[in-house]
């Protein structure tokens, strides 16, 4: 007979299971305990199937194989409409019409922008989670607040940062994006930032490995400058944990204090 887990740190270690498969959000609100459920009926014996003749077994001659999806159109469609927009507003405006991307249908709100679009410093949150699908907005809920106790620490405030986000909208349930997903929606993301045009740029989370287009993960990149070319510039760019992961993993804000001192040293 299994054991109830009863300690804490069982329950965290659950937790945190979940938080890594992707679960963010309660599908029932009244909790089922499985392990008093009835046992499930026995299934019918299976009838045993005919074998079928040659002409039945073969697929019509006349019916096509269904055909890949083609997104290189959807593509190219947003690559071309994110570099007519001339402005931060026009280009949000095209954001918002834009139907190309699958993600859009099961979104709440499209996640923009937020804080000074003339401020020096850009950061990038990562793919939207249920906060910012909500308020449309980077970093919102708890994360936000926590990120600006971060930026606090070294002397800034929200008038020192513009926030973007590297996809507009949320992938269904937090899962995430496709490649396909990631190469619609990175066109805009880059000329966000070649708009705001800032001198310094800050990734958290998973919009490092996106923007930077590497396919190692946050814990490597963190704490390294790397230069993103956007247009005719190349900008310093510091990957640094999200400040949600920080909340679920407390140990690691020894490392980001100390990314966040490196960053406070190349302002100076």
């Amino acid at each position: 007979m299994m054991r109830r887990m009863q300690t804490r740190t069982q329950l965290k270690e659950l937790l945190d299971f979940y938080i890594e498969a992707g679960v963010d959000e309660a599908i029932g609100e009244v909790p089922v305990n499985h392990f008093d459920l009835p046992a499930p009926s026995p299934a019918p014996a299976a009838k045993i199937a005919k074998p079928l003749s040659a002409a039945q077994s073969a697929p019509p001659s006349s019916q096509p194989s269904a055909a890949p999806v083609v997104s290189s159109q959807a593509i190219e469609e947003a690559k071309k409409l994110a570099a007519s927009c001339s402005s931060i507003e026009a280009l949000e405006s095209a954001l918002r019409s834009f139907d190309g991307c699958s993600l859009k249908k099961l979104a709440t709100n499209t996640v923009f922008a937020a804080g000074n679009p003339k401020a020096d410093i850009m950061i990038i949150d990562r793919p939207p989670a249920s906060d910012e699908d909500r308020s449309g907005s980077p970093f919102s809920g708890p994360s936000g607040d926590l990120l600006l106790k971060m930026l606090a620490s070294i002397g800034l405030t929200s008038d020192d940062v513009y926030l973007g986000c590297c996809l507009p909208w949320r992938p269904p349930g937090g899962r995430p994006p496709t490649k396909e997903e990631q190469a619609i929606c990175l066109p805009f993301i880059r000329r966000h930032i070649e708009l705001a045009a800032p001198h310094t740029l800050i990734v958290t989370g998973e919009a490092a490995a996106f923007l930077l287009e590497q396919k190692t993960g946050i814990n490597r990149l963190r704490g390294k400058w790397h230069d993103l070319s956007i247009g005719e510039k190349n900008i310093k760019t510091l990957p640094i944990f999200h400040p949600a992961f920080l909340m679920d993993h407390p140990a690691s804000k020894k490392q980001t204090w100390a990314d966040l001192l490196n960053l406070k040293a190349a302002l100076a």
